[in-house]
């Protein structure tokens, strides 16, 4: 066993409370930039004269910028280091949530959903892992379940929290608030992550992104980010549109709400187990299980018409693998390329994988519309059956050239 591998109990010590940091920071990143838009934008079209679906329609385009954006995002994570673009950020998704409170007009709060959008490719997921990436690549796999674990409780708080705050207070007031709980909560505890993390990082970043991709690599690299964009194109399809696909094969409106909050609970369990196992499971058996379980969704809601049973097994599935596949789209990065320009791989995986997301619920919606929930899930398990085989390619070169 390597030296470095035995690590004392104060260093341990030290990622438990980094994480935590970390996992704090995202819950409240996630919770005021992410999920409080839905919920707040019946109000704010009512007071801006506008209609809810313009707030909405607002929003995805500022979702879609913020995917075109996270390439330049992960590179400048590699040069400055995520803790510092994490900080920055932080104020500027709490200015952009200023702003949204003080807007005067609908064209002001778009400006103000760009910018809380595009803060957030340098604050969810993929800036956290490679925050700890840059930290401690050799131990970060298991790290990056735990996060994920704690980021997702972000929407279990803030949805019901926002709902609670809506009934006592006008939706300027919630985005005062939610403002200045990113200055008063999440920078202060990426600033203690970032603190206790300095003296570990040296000079990693300043050498990230320099070496370029050799074919093999780049092939793996191709692969994989086609692999991620076809799961996500298929979640982002089946969590906007869970509730008319209950709907479609016999659930009434309170019986869909109710079976689909079981997705969550899902999502939770998985990540308690994965990072239970991440140290015996490589990341590309992880990833490819996550592929089959969403594959294996798709085939149960088939003769799932009245039954409840496929169908908590369809939901089920949904949590299982979404939940496996954001830990995977950190983890299998780095096993597969190493720490070196981390940020800059997974920002390009990501650009692709949110831009082609943003567009499955037009899609997904028109299929079912005009040809039947049918075929609109066949073509959802056409993209897991894709993504399998890109993930199995990626695993059979990597066997086939072991020393890449």
């Amino acid at each position: 066993m390597r030296p470095e591998s035995r690590r004392s109990p104060s260093i341990r010590e030290n990622d438990r409370l980094i994480v935590v940091a970390l996992g704090g920071a995202g819950i409240i990143s996630y919770g005021t930039l992410y999920y409080c838009v839905a919920a707040i934008a019946k109000e704010a079209s009512r007071d801006l004269a506008v209609t809810e679906e313009w707030i909405l329609a607002c929003f995805s385009f500022a979702l879609l910028a913020s995917a075109l954006m996270s390439l330049v995002a992960g590179r400048l994570m590699d040069r400055y280091g995520a803790g510092k673009t994490m900080k920055v950020a932080s104020f500027v998704g709490a200015a952009s949530l200023g702003i949204a409170a003080a807007s005067w007009n609908a064209v002001v709060f778009a400006i103000a959903l760009f910018g809380m959008q595009l803060a957030s490719g340098f604050l969810f997921y993929e800036a956290a892992f490679v925050f700890l990436v840059q930290r401690d690549a050799v131990h970060a796999k298991p790290q990056m379940a735990v996060l994920t674990l704690i980021v997702g409780f972000s929407s279990t708080l803030f949805w019901p929290l926002t709902s609670l705050l809506l009934t006592s207070i006008c939706w300027r007031q919630v985005c005062w608030i939610y403002g200045s709980c990113n200055v008063l909560l999440a920078l202060p505890l990426i600033q203690l992550a970032h603190g206790k993390s300095s003296a570990r990082l040296g000079d990693q970043n300043t050498a990230c992104g320099s070496q370029d991709l050799s074919s093999s690599k780049l092939i793996d690299l191709v692969l994989m980010t086609a692999g991620f964009s076809l799961t996500t194109f298929a979640f982002s399809a089946l969590l906007s549109r869970m509730i008319p696909i209950l709907s479609s094969i016999g659930l009434d409106l309170q019986e869909s709400a109710l079976v689909s909050a079981l997705f969550g609970p899902s999502q939770l369990a998985v990540r308690l187990l994965a990072g239970s196992f991440s140290e015996r499971i490589s990341p590309i058996q992880l990833t490819i299980l996550s592929c089959v379980m969403l594959l294996a969704a798709t085939f149960a809601i088939r003769p799932a018409s009245h039954s409840l049973v496929a169908i908590v097994i369809f939901i089920a599935f949904i949590g299982f693998s979404s939940g496996l596949n954001s830990i995977c789209r950190g983890s299998l990065p780095l096993s597969t390329f190493g720490p070196d320009g981390y940020g800059t791989r997974v920002g390009l995986i990501t650009t692709f994988r949110l831009s082609t997301a943003s567009f499955a619920p037009i899609f997904f919606n028109f299929v079912q519309s005009n040809f039947g929930v049918g075929l609109a899930l066949a073509s959802l398990a056409v993209c897991a059956v894709g993504s399998t085989l890109s993930f199995a390619l990626v695993s059979a070169r990597s066997k086939r050239e072991p020393a890449r």
